[in-house]
């Protein structure tokens, strides 16, 4: 499964032109005036978590003084994706960046990662006790094959993760009877109907739940099943399936009250944050990211809890979804920078400074130790909506690491959108989508 290196060629030529000279930052291999290396970290981290990652970088760089950590803002994602692409074609990588694990993969498959298993194997500091002690789901999503040898070779380590919850208006919860969240999709109507007020003549005031139009809700529902929409190992399309049906019916059901039910909810393309806090709302499924953003819209206006995302039903064990980028290391910078880079990781990774992160931007914790660190743990004691949150990492797992992901994904978000805003029937839209998919596949062959 690989582009031609004509098709490679053509597609990063045409994003080389207008971003090669916008990326920033000293050259690699460079030294500042203190005679320390420059190691360049891109990020796509703004407003207030870059704050927290600039310090992080400050404390690394006065921690020693062989190395200089220059974080280097670019923009957001889809931007930072451009920069490290267009970088790539002209040997101009940074030594390290944040990256989603469908990049990771394109990156290694062509030969611009550096796997980090030679950098632990001769560094006596790094053993394979700390490498347990991170959670199994983020070094499993960071462990890809290697091509030629057929070994697995770690390609990143976990920066910034998070999971999808269900978001709780516990007063309203409380108020409609139940003293504990819901476990099943039955619970979870139910819960949802009797939180949804009604005017005399019917109409819906405020709703039990709310949904967003992308893939992100099919595929926290179709986890919530114990199932995928499509096999990273064997590439198996999936979404046309019973389980994929299911999952999509339901949420569906939820929104419409076309599949059976009474309608509980509704289609918001935007956050839900707002929405939520001003009791729009009552309940909804999103990623933990949101958490310090509700907490400041919400204030202490009413209590409000976050859970794991409820299962199918009673019999099913359903997985919930992770997301979120890892740290890579480049392999054309210089040795040197490289170094440098291994050593930044290994700080920004170290149970203190993990905890020094995930307290301020809701990013989950990525170390076991991490919650022993007594600053964080006092945090945990104080905010149980974020320890609910930690408690669902052992049922977390990830999306497919194919360099044709973000297609697919576009492919799935359109089809979803189309279902719950009723333009089109589920039946038809999960075969096309199947078709399409199918598209997507052979282009990338």
């Amino acid at each position: 499964m690989r582009l031609t290196s004509l098709a490679l060629t053509l597609a990063l030529f045409t994003l080389i032109a207008p971003l090669i000279t916008s990326c920033g930052g000293a050259a690699e291999g460079a030294r500042d005036t203190d005679d320390r290396i420059v190691v360049e970290f891109w990020h796509a981290m703004g407003s207030g978590h870059s704050a927290t990652l600039n310090e992080i970088c400050a404390l690394f760089n006065e921690s020693q003084d062989k190395y200089n950590i220059v974080p280097i803002y670019q923009g957001r994602y889809n931007s930072l994706s451009q920069k490290l692409i267009a970088s790539m074609y002209a040997r101009r990588s940074p030594a390290m960046s944040q990256m989603y694990p469908s990049w990771t993969a394109r990156f290694y498959q062509y030969g611009y990662l550096e796997p980090l298993n030679a950098f632990i194997d001769r560094d006596p500091e790094f053993t394979q006790a700390d490498l347990d002690d991170f959670y199994p789901v983020m070094i499993e999503e960071n462990t890809l094959i290697n091509p030629e040898t057929g070994e697995p070779e770690l390609t990143g380590l976990p920066f910034n993760k998070s999971v999808f919850v269900l978001f709780i208006n516990e007063e309203r919860m409380r108020n409609a009877g139940w003293e504990t969240p819901p476990t099943t999709w039955a619970e979870l109507q139910e819960l949802a109907t009797a939180m949804t007020v009604r005017s005399e003549g019917g109409q819906i005031q405020t709703f039990g739940f709310a949904s967003r139009p992308y893939i992100e809700d099919l595929t926290i529902f179709t986890l919530a099943a114990d199932a995928q929409m499509l096999d990273e190992e064997t590439e198996e399309i999936l979404i046309n399936t019973e389980s994929t049906e299911a999952s999509l019916r339901f949420l569906h059901s939820l929104v419409s009250g076309e599949e059976g039910g009474a309608r509980v909810g509704y289609v918001e393309n935007d956050y839900l944050t707002a929405p939520f806090a001003s009791e729009i709302v009552a309940m909804y499924v999103s990623s933990t990211a949101g958490l310090p953003y509700n907490e400041r819209a919400i204030q202490t206006r009413f209590p409000w809890t976050i859970t794991r995302v409820p299962s199918r039903d009673g019999e099913t064990e359903g997985r919930t979804l992770m997301q979120g980028t890892n740290v890579g290391i480049f392999r054309h910078a210089p040795e040197e920078a490289k170094e440098g880079a291994w050593e930044f990781l290994k700080f920004l990774s170290s149970p203190e400074m993990n905890a020094k992160w995930a307290a301020a931007s809701g990013y989950m914790p990525i170390r076991y130790s991490t919650l022993d660190v007594p600053e964080f743990a006092e945090f945990l004691r104080r905010d149980r909506r974020f320890a609910n949150a930690v408690d669902t990492l052992p049922y977390a797992t990830y999306e497919p690491r194919l360099i044709y992901w973000e297609s697919v994904r576009q492919v799935i978000s359109q089809q979803v959108e189309a279902v719950l805003f009723n333009r089109r029937t589920i039946n038809n839209v999960l075969r096309d989508a199947h078709r399409t998919v199918e598209n997507v596949q052979q282009a990338a062959n």
